[in-house]
């Protein structure tokens, strides 16, 4: 049996702004397991062991209530970035805010991928103003927790920035390396293999911590999540060489196309409110004149819309803006990268546009 099948069964927790969070079936024994954990490190004199326990079961909450805001800040700024959010999972070593898709450009997955760390940074950084407060005020039965959930937070955005994937760090690295000209696809296989190499030295870290210094619960703790980060890289390895197989005819979408003698009012009213996208082809009886981009209806009044030409304002047809349906979707996706458009019609062995692939998601319908 795989490591991660053991972690399959879930129940809903919650839906926040449409998003449904999951949680594992073991997520409830861990919030347990570590309330008194935590209990026990703040039972003192001072507070009981009453209230101490309480205290602890209430910071567990709160902690995961971070990790959740950890991975609310990787949903909506994916929802910014046009990419919809499937759900958010959270299980015992943290949690995942899962994509329908992985974002078109390096500059938004680098974006998606850092506020997770910037939110749990922020969270770390209000926990500690906060424990300042209760110092100053010697309320020591608060200031504690609160300094557990400052150290907990800081400890979430330090361990996400180790560069190796599924870790937001690896996703920063392999944001960078998609930038600097590597297919996505190589750069995640890279990351995914750095993923690996870090979990194996949890791994040794936690068994060390165990054996030898004899501190079996922590040295357990760090060895689990090392053998959860390593088979979770190289599931995602595994998924990605066969993605690199995927045909792009299984992928692409059946092409809206603007017909190049329609005027541009006809495509606001008509077409744009039901296609929600960015990019769109120019095609009348399936052959490709070139591409339409939002962004190049800026430069034309509003007054003249019922008067200018879709023709007039498309991006002509070039080689780059079109691939055969044979190639693979790692091909198409670096030639959406290089063409400035990002997006690519599929054309036949006939020529004929027959899908299209890209094309982004707008954020905010175009104002009249």
């Amino acid at each position: 049996m795989r490591f991660l099948e053991v972690f399959k069964r879930r129940f809903l927790l919650m839906h926040v702004r449409g998003i449904p969070v999951w949680a594992d079936y073991r997520w409830v024994f861990v919030i347990v397991l570590i309330a008194l954990v935590t209990g026990a490190s703040l039972d003192s004199p001072e507070t009981g062991t009453a209230t101490s326990y309480l205290a602890g079961l209430l910071v567990t909450i709160l902690f995961f209530a971070s990790v959740l805001i950890h991975e609310l800040a990787h949903a909506t700024l994916a929802r910014f970035e046009g990419v919809d959010v499937l759900e958010i999972v959270l299980h015992p070593f943290g949690g995942l805010a899962r994509l329908r898709h992985e974002p078109e450009t390096p500059r938004a997955e680098f974006r998606i991928a850092a506020a997770g760390p910037a939110a749990s940074f922020v969270l770390a950084l209000l926990f500690a103003g906060l424990m300042a407060l209760a110092s100053s005020a010697d309320a020591l039965s608060f200031s504690r927790p609160l300094k557990l959930l400052a150290v907990f937070n800081f400890l979430i955005c330090v361990f996400n920035l180790f560069p190796g994937y599924p870790l937001d760090g690896g996703r920063l690295l392999r944001a960078y390396l998609w930038r600097s000209g590597r297919d996505i696809n190589e750069a995640t296989i890279l990351t995914g293999r750095c993923g690996q190499v870090i979990g194996g030295m949890l791994v040794a870290v936690g068994l060390f911590i165990a054996l030898v210094q004899t501190d079996f619960l922590d040295g357990f703790w760090i060895l689990l999540v090392g053998l959860f980060l390593y088979d979770a890289a190289a599931s995602i390895i595994k998924e990605t060489r066969k993605l690199a197989h995927v045909r792009l005819m299984d992928v692409m979408m059946l092409p809206v196309a603007v017909a190049p003698d329609a005027n541009l009012l006809y495509f606001v009213d008509h077409i744009l409110p039901i296609n929600r996208q960015a990019v769109f082809p120019v095609a009348k009886d399936h052959q490709l004149y070139g591409m339409l981009l939002l962004e190049d209806l800026k430069a034309v009044p509003r007054e003249r819309w019922n008067q200018t030409l879709v023709q007039n304002v498309m991006r002509a047809v070039t080689q780059e803006q079109f691939i055969d349906m044979s190639a693979s979707v790692s091909d198409a996706r670096a030639q959406m990268r290089e063409n400035g458009i990002g997006a690519v019609g599929v054309l036949d062995d006939d020529g004929r546009l027959v899908g299209f692939l890209g094309g982004g998601v707008i954020r905010r319908q175009t104002a009249r």
